[in-house]
């Protein structure tokens, strides 16, 4: 983390709040941290995106929403990768998510869970026929609902 993550957020207007057409498979409380000025709100897992919705507060203050499709996800990275190992300078733990755009910093109460429910997203997409799978990076976590045995 730091110097090899690409911060800025992008400046995309319009995203809109996952509809009625689409399946929500995991919701809660999210903070985007890029840059000095944290963001507070709901981080939505729908089966073609991630989607950060800023609080009433936080909207009005210039927040604004976020997406993530998951084809454009390269990495889901979890910092520290260990979830044993104490994070530099006192920095909570964050979920990294990689495009090519940005690198989007995400802090969540169950980190861990939702790595695991993005994996099994992309799971649940190439039982569709939707191949592509980006690359997950943490160590001493295995993802239960992907157990073989």
């Amino acid at each position: 983390m730091g110097e090899r993550t690409k911060g800025k957020l992008p400046r995309r207007r319009g995203v809109a709040k996952p509809g009625p057409d689409e399946k929500v498979r995991w919701n809660g409380g999210a903070d985007l941290q890029n840059g000095w000025w944290g963001r507070h709100g709901t981080l939505h897992l729908t089966d073609d995106r991630l989607v950060f919705v800023p609080t009433l507060l936080d909207g009005v203050l210039g927040g604004r929403r976020h997406e993530m499709r998951l084809e454009h996800i390269r990495q889901v990275e979890r910092w520290p990768e260990d979830p044993t190992e104490i994070p530099r300078g006192g920095r909570r733990p964050r979920m990294l998510i990689h495009t090519d755009e940005c690198v989007y910093q995400l802090m969540t109460s169950d980190l861990d869970g939702w790595i695991d429910a993005i994996e099994k997203v992309y799971v649940l997409r190439a039982r569709r026929g939707e191949t592509y799978r980006p690359t997950f990076r943490r160590r001493a976590r295995e993802n239960l609902m992907l157990a073989e045995e």
